[in-house]
Order: structure tokens, then C-alpha cells, then sequence
């Protein structure tokens, strides 16, 4: 498993040179159906810098991911939002990013039934095979997209199938999200029950 530090100062740089390598096809999963019980309502759709905590989620994978997606890009991303009870209000949010909404219909069975629904979605909707999957929760309005970059990065010059990238923040280190798994794992995640992680 290969860990990558958190760095917000890290420059952009191309994912890898074209001329030695063929680029690595990655899918984003992104799992926003908690029923969020602790906090009473629905963290992702709180106010945050003038939009919602999700807004600025979905933001930061897509800007790391690859940049701005104009609103007349006719292909389809790799990218799907695994919704639960909110999934009416959540879904213009994501869609509007790029992401396909699917709905989760026992978001009461944990956050692994959403990791193995939105594998198993982009297994089997992607028009070419992904060599990774990142996979993301939509309550972290922290997240930045020079880490999800720093993590695509890692990925790519790290690259084996069976590659597993965590970020790691503070100075104690902690690992944290997104994690970004090898297509070794897929059928793993795609088994996933329950309320854990991938």
C-alpha cells in the first residue's frame, strides 16, 4: 500500500508522460447517503462559502480529477454520487458536476452497501476499463483539489493493480479520504456490506 502526506502546495503536473506510458483510466465513487443521525440534518446540504458542503466536495474531485467540466461536454465521466433519502435534493448538486446519481434504498445498511453499488455501477457503465477507483465521502467540504490530485498522482507513478493510496493529514499522520483503490480490489469492493469501509 503505498501512502501519500496531504500537500496543498503541490503544483500541477501531468499524470503521466504520454509518450511512456498510456494514461490510467480512473472512476470516481462518491458517497453521499448518510443518514446522518449525529448532527439531525443533512450535513452535505449545509451552507458552506456561499454554496453547499457538497458543492465544494464535488469540486474538489473534479478539480483534481481534470479540471472544469464544461456544462456542454457531450461524454460521460466516470463519476457517480450514490445517494440515500435525500437523493431529490442531492442529485442536482452532483449531476451538476458531472456525477450520475443513484439512489440507495437502505442507506440504513451502512456506508458498504454505497461503496459496492457504486463499483458495481461504474463496472458496469464505464465504456472502457477503469484501472482505479477513488472513492470519497460528501460531508468534508475540506477537501481540496490538490488532494485528490496528490493522490491521483501517487496512483500513477506508483501504479500496480493492486495499489491501495491513502492520504495522511496532520502532523500525526492520520489517514484519511479519498482512497484510491487498484483494480485488483474491485471485486473486493463490489462485496462490501454493512457500515464499512472500503
Amino acid at each position: 500500500m503505498t501512502n501519500v502526506k496531504a500537500n496543498c502546495n503541490t503544483a500541477f503536473s501531468p499524470m503521466r508522460d504520454p509518450i511512456d506510458h498510456h494514461p490510467l483510466h480512473i472512476g470516481i465513487v462518491l458517497l453521499v447517503g448518510g443518514q446522518s443521525k449525529r448532527m439531525g440534518c443533512n450535513k452535505q446540504l449545509l451552507p458552506w462559502r456561499g454554496k453547499t458542503v457538497l458543492d465544494a466536495v464535488c469540486g474538489a474531485l473534479q478539480g483534481g480529477w481534470g479540471g472544469q467540466v464544461a456544462s456542454t461536454v457531450s461524454c460521460k465521466l466516470p463519476f457517480v454520487a450514490v445517494t440515500g433519502d435525500d437523493h431529490e435534493k442531492l442529485e442536482p448538486i452532483v449531476t451538476s458536476y458531472g456525477f450520475e446519481a443513484i439512489r440507495n434504498d437502505h442507506p440504513e445498511l451502512g456506508q458498504g452497501v454505497s461503496i459496492a453499488m457504486g463499483v458495481r455501477h461504474l463496472m458496469n457503465t464505464s465504456p472502457i476499463p477503469l484501472d482505479g477507483i477513488l472513492c470519497s465521502v460528501g460531508d468534508q467540504p475540506l477537501l481540496t483539489s490538490a488532494v485528490v490530485h496528490e493522490v491521483i498522482r501517487a496512483f500513477n507513478e506508483n501504479f500496480h493493480p493492486k495499489i491501495i493510496v491513502v492520504p495522511h493529514y496532520g502532523a500525526n499522520y492520520h489517514s484519511g479520504n479519498p482512497v484510491l483503490f487498484g483494480s485488483h480490489w474491485f471485486d473486493h469492493l463490489q462485496q462490501i456490506q454493512g457500515d464499512q469501509g472500503g
